[in-house]
């Protein structure tokens, strides 16, 4: 069962890293040599950054990342990212009655220096699984812009990745397993626009968070166990 880490936010649920990723701490120690490290670690930062707030990534809901991850989202030396040529499956789900093409969007140190994207077509009401090279942050259109375009259905019509949370290897998921990203309708109003008839894109980092119960009132200290 997944769990959380005190740092993410205060009153967040306690967590027990994977064997890779995230740990707490400085970005990069002092004298770590390990240049790849702090350019993962930078990236990390960069998009933790953007999580959360009005305008971030999953809005209020995730308010914990905005106040208290920019100083500890890192990954802090080379055993902490993704091992070479290890695999990981992102499954992308569209809900909605047309075709959608998803602008899957992922940071792998095994693959480049830089964000990939790779846009997958899915049929109406279907899942496309794409196996990429594990990657320290995966996401849907651009990993530091919030409200970027994270697909777009047949129609032309574009669904913003406001809910599509990126997800960082080792909280979110582990080489080798997979990560789900959905096209589904917003009956629920998530993303707080008073439209419950609009399409949402949401990746399953967002819907942990929901189910933990979200970010909003978890400020008082303590820990709440999942």
């Amino acid at each position: 069962m997944k769990q959380w880490i005190s740092y993410v936010a205060v009153g967040a649920v306690a967590v027990s890293l994977a064997s890779q990723g995230c740990t707490p701490g400085s970005v990069v120690p002092a004298g770590d040599g390990s240049d790849l490290a702090a350019t993962v670690a930078s990236k990390a930062t960069e998009v933790a950054s953007r999580i959360g707030g009005e305008t971030g990534f999953g809005g209020v809901r995730m308010n914990g990342y905005m106040e208290h991850t920019q100083s500890h989202m890192g990954f802090n030396s080379q055993v902490d990212l993704a091992s070479p040529g290890s695999m990981m499956t992102v499954m992308l789900h569209n809900q909605a009655p047309q075709n959608c093409t998803f602008h899957l969007t992922y940071f792998s140190s095994l693959d480049s220096s830089v964000e990939q994207t790779q846009d997958v077509d899915v049929p109406a009401g279907g899942e496309t699984p794409v196996q990429i090279p594990c990657a320290e942050i995966v996401g849907a259109g651009p990993l530091d812009t919030p409200g970027g375009v994270g697909c777009v259905l047949a129609d032309g019509q574009q669904v913003s990745n406001m809910m599509a949370v990126p997800g960082f290897m080792g909280m979110d998921y582990a080489c080798g397993a997979t990560y789900h990203m959905y096209l589904t309708s917003d009956t629920d109003d998530v993303n707080g626009d008073g439209d419950t008839n609009g399409l949402i894109l949401m990746t399953e980092a967002m819907q942990t968070h929901m189910q933990s119960g979200g970010m909003m009132g978890n400020m008082g200290g303590g820990n709440m166990q999942q």
